[in-house]
């Protein structure tokens, strides 16, 4: 018995039957765990191929600088909309002011069927996306205030400073071969804006001269940032309204003076990266004149406005401005394009006044010029008859309701001085040669000392425009710009609180508008300027 228990063992171990059985079932096994792991594999990329697709498509959406909402809300909008929101990691936002980098992370545990045999229960699906937009190309219009108020408190000493720099830093880049990627352009404003003789001639006007640049927008042009070159328009009147006439005795020291509305001084320099020739207008600029803000924000967004490129061009081909700059402005809401509006004022708009057609041009006057060949040279040779018929026997000279005045010695005549030889002269040299208030002085007043007369010749020949009209035009022109999407960058100096709000309104947003005192505006010149200075930075 014992025997045979031992052979039925000793036959066991020694048998081969069997074998491959249980090979089968070991290999069997291995498929099956391995086919398990390819299967939990596949469900983790599927899971991570999502999460990439929904993050990729979030972010670039979000780095798009025409995108209006918050850029990580946008991220969190695609995600909770694919169901993913729970996966959704950090999400980071760097903005300059011509670029956007927004990038953000997913992670997610993906449960597994097969290896958790093998004690693995979940896997890890984790990615990342980021996507950056930029704008290389930038124009920039700098309007800068100019007017009388400017030369007190060392206001424009300080305006000159902070200018300069400004124009130095925005174009710093090109050191860095970038040159031509952006273009200064320079705006001073008074009363008027001086366009210069190449672009007034760009223009059809009504009332053409050539003593002075400045042309006077219609109502219509300030409701929006395009100029139409086919329609007509004024050019400004070339008059002295501020010079005091009752001091002096001659005709020279009543010439028109710089302080006219248009002044010959503070012309636009048009699309420059001529840092050398920026700063040298910038040094030149002097105070005077009154506030037309609303003038020079329409000149701002002008020259921004693809409506002004055959008259940029025609200034390039010319050789009054780079050729490289042929082509500009460039059209809106082009890629890698931005454009940038920066408004600089110390007060608020006044009321203004410009000359009645009738008093303009070519309108004839009643005043009468002869050149006396022996009188010398220059104004001193000037002789002026009014005509205009003497009262009575006002002069008493025995002789009544004589027709001409002679305001060089103060009676009437029977005739002009120069007689034949002298010639009527239009309202436009009338104004070209004596200042508003020696007319309404020497001319009329003393006639008869009557002052209603001397009040009447400075209200008579002038179209008003109220400082509330302006106002509004500035207002429009600011929510045109922004309509566009041109940046808008506001700097008030030393300014009432009343209307540091119109000017807060006007900036882009609230980080764009600066209110500063004296010396302190080299701050908001350099804060738009560093901004501005991330254009180096692209490639």
């Amino acid at each position: 018995m014992k025997d045979g228990n031992n052979d039925r063992a000793r036959s066991f171990l020694v048998s081969e039957e069997g074998s491959l059985v249980v090979f089968g079932i070991f290999l069997f096994a291995v498929m099956l765990i391995a086919g398990g792991i390819g299967v939990d594999i596949l469900r983790h990329d599927s899971e991570r191929l999502r999460m990439q697709s929904t993050l990729d498509q979030a972010v670039l959406s979000a780095a798009n600088l025409e995108q209006l909402a918050e850029p990580e809300a946008v991220v969190r909008d695609y995600f909770s909309k694919a169901g993913l929101l729970s996966r959704l990691g950090d999400v980071s936002v760097v903005e300059s002011i011509n670029s956007r980098l927004v990038s953000a992370t997913a992670t997610a545990d993906v449960n597994t069927m097969f290896l958790r045999a093998v004690g693995i229960d979940t896997l890890k699906a984790a990615t990342a996306s980021a996507a950056r937009e930029d704008v290389r190309d930038v124009e920039v219009s700098v309007v800068l205030d100019i007017s009388g108020s400017m030369g007190g408190n060392n206001r424009m000493t300080y305006l000159r400073t902070a200018a300069k720099d400004f124009v130095t830093a925005v174009l710093s880049g090109r050191t860095e071969g970038k040159q031509g990627d952006i273009s200064v352009s320079l705006v001073p404003y008074q009363t008027e804006v001086n366009a210069g003789r190449p672009m007034l001639n760009r223009f059809k006007l009504s009332v053409p001269h050539d003593y002075s640049n400045c042309v006077d927008f219609l109502p219509q042009d300030y409701q929006t940032t395009a100029v139409d070159f086919t329609k007509t328009r004024p050019q400004s009147g070339h008059y002295d309204p501020y010079a005091d006439g009752r001091s002096g005795t001659s005709i020279a020291e009543h010439r028109p003076r710089a302080a006219i509305p248009c002044r010959s001084d503070g012309e636009i320099v048009y699309l420059s990266e001529n840092e050398a020739l920026l700063h040298a207008r910038i040094d030149a600029l002097k105070p005077g004149g009154g506030t037309s803000i609303d003038a020079g924000v329409k000149w701002g967004t002008a020259l921004l406005d693809p409506s002004l490129r055959p008259a940029i061009t025609a200034l390039a081909n010319s050789g009054h401005i780079d050729k490289k700059f042929s082509g500009r402005p460039y059209d809106y809401g082009e890629d890698n394009r931005m454009k940038v509006l920066v408004i600089m004022t110390d007060g608020e708009n006044f009321s203004t006044e410009d000359l009645k057609p009738e008093y303009n041009g070519t309108a004839l006057s009643d005043i009468w010029l002869w050149r006396d060949p022996n009188g010398g040279s220059g104004d001193s040779a000037l002789r002026i008859s009014v005509e205009d018929t003497e009262k009575g026997d006002r002069d008493q000279d025995g002789v009544s309701n004589e027709k001409w005045y002679i305001p060089s010695l103060r009676r009437w005549e029977q005739a002009p001085i120069g007689g034949t030889n002298a010639r009527q002269l239009t309202w436009r040299e009338v104004w070209s040669i004596v200042s508003v208030d020696w007319h309404a002085y020497y001319y009329r007043y003393l006639q008869n000392n009557d002052t209603n007369e001397y009040n009447l010749w400075h209200t008579q020949i002038y179209d008003p425009l109220s400082a509330a009209t302006k106002n509004i035009r500035l207002e429009r022109m600011c929510s045109e710009a922004k309509a566009k999407g041109i940046l808008v960058f506001s700097i008030a100096m030393d300014i009432s609180e009343s209307y540091a709000t119109r000017m807060q309104n006007c900036a882009s947003s609230a980080n764009n508008y600066f209110n500063v005192k004296g010396q302190k505006i080299d701050y908001a010149f350099a804060a738009i300027s560093n901004a501005i200075n991330q254009l180096r930075l692209v490639e």
